[in-house]
């Protein structure tokens, strides 16, 4: 079994609160012995739905803007019609619910008002036995008021750690295609664990480290938080330049429907966070929205288990970190640490900014180095909202 568990970061600001999807937060720490729940806050117009895994069989609804009595729903197809759906509840009073979904590999639920008004929600984060950080970008709310296609793109960190359980989950999930963002050696140390007829296909471009680690130059040296952050988001700037390959294959698969669709890099939250926001930029989410799926990597991953492990010689598993490096970010002030291994909001608000100075805004950077137009654009919110 998994155990379910709830962590919310002490060290957490006001206004890293502020931008959490919904006001709330939940981090999961990697085990493959214990349930690990996830969690789903997704705000739409007038209305937020969550789901919460309790346990395999049970998922924990809550919801608002919906006026009741509701009935609950629930499919495998993430854009089943209602009348394919199965019906868990009729006529469910109050605004949350624990449904049992059996043995629903990914269930998806609608939750659906007297008046007509409905919730399509599901889990963000999948529940795998050791997955770092695989979550569903559905759900999130555009500025023409449709939402993102649940089950058609997901982000992640890397997989090779995934178990036997994990990838049998993946297949049912029908996941088509994985852009890899890691470098070369990166890629050759944590391979990806797929194999077989029914393996989704693997995209690399292959590129050093060392380009990741020039760019984070400043980071090293850095003495505070704010040197940090600053160092960061310059950073980011420029992997949007030296990931450009990578990200315009991304957005062509994209076009060409090839999904569903993972991205990835190693902690799945800076090359990947990034490539998250220029997806979800295009598809017209709101700034807010795109800062707090950056923020949502440091409540499922915490920064003190990435410190933990630098700090602790003999920790063994997949996570361990490489000794050279466990020897750099052993110097750094707790500070910077933090805001390297994290996802400090302020870190992706300063990055999009110095997009919008340097580009005209990340819709801009994405005609001008993704291979993106304006017909592109409409066609990719065409496909990928509802």
């Amino acid at each position: 079994m998994r155990s379910n568990r709830v962590q919310m970061s002490n060290a957490a600001s006001l206004s890293r609160r502020a931008l959490m999807i919904g006001g709330l937060a939940l981090g999961a720490a990697a085990s493959t012995s214990a349930w690990r729940p996830s969690y789903a806050q997704v705000k739409l117009p007038d209305a937020t739905a969550s789901a919460e895994r309790l346990d395999p069989r049970r998922v924990h609804l809550r919801w608002s803007g919906v006026p009741g009595p509701v009935t609950v729903l629930a499919s495998s197809d993430a854009n089943a019609p209602a009348s394919l759906m199965r019906v868990l509840a009729s006529d469910a009073p109050g605004n949350e619910l624990t449904v049992d979904v059996g043995s629903a590999p990914r269930p998806y639920f609608l939750i659906e008002g007297p008046d007509g008004a409905r919730l399509r929600v599901a889990e963000r984060l999948l529940p795998l036995e050791a997955g770092r950080n695989f979550r569903d970008l559905g759900g999130y709310v555009a500025s023409n008021g449709k939402a993102l296609r649940w089950g058609r793109i997901y982000r992640s960190g890397v997989m090779s750690g995934l178990t036997a359980n994990d990838l049998t989950y993946l297949a049912e999930l029908g996941i088509e295609t994985v852009c890899d963002l890691r470098s070369d050696s990166e890629i050759a140390g944590e391979p990806p664990p797929f194999s077989g007829m029914n393996a989704p296909r693997i995209v690399t471009f292959g590129y050093k480290m060392e380009a990741t680690m020039a760019s984070m130059g400043a980071l090293f040296v850095a003495k505070t938080r704010e040197e940090a952050v600053r160092a960061f988001a310059s950073s980011y700037l420029e992997m949007a330049d030296f990931l450009t390959p990578h990200y315009t294959d991304m957005f062509a698969r994209l076009m060409r429907r090839e999904t569903p669709l993972a991205f990835n890099c190693s902690a799945g939250k800076d090359r990947t966070g990034l490539a998250a926001a220029l997806i979800l930029s295009v598809l017209g989410v709101p700034r807010e929205t795109v800062i707090a799926d950056y923020a949502l990597s440091e409540f499922y991953v915490p920064p003190d288990k990435y410190i933990a492990e630098m700090r602790t010689p003999t920790s063994q598993g997949p996570d361990v970190i490489p000794p050279q490096q466990r020897q750099l970010f052993s110097r750094m002030p707790d500070p910077v640490l933090r805001v390297m291994m994290g996802t400090d909001p302020e870190v992706m608000q300063m990055t999009l900014a110095s997009i919008d100075a340097k580009f005209g805004g990340p819709i801009a950077l994405a005609k001008t180095r993704y291979g993106l137009d304006d017909v592109a654009i409409d066609y990719l919110r065409t496909v990928y909202l509802a």
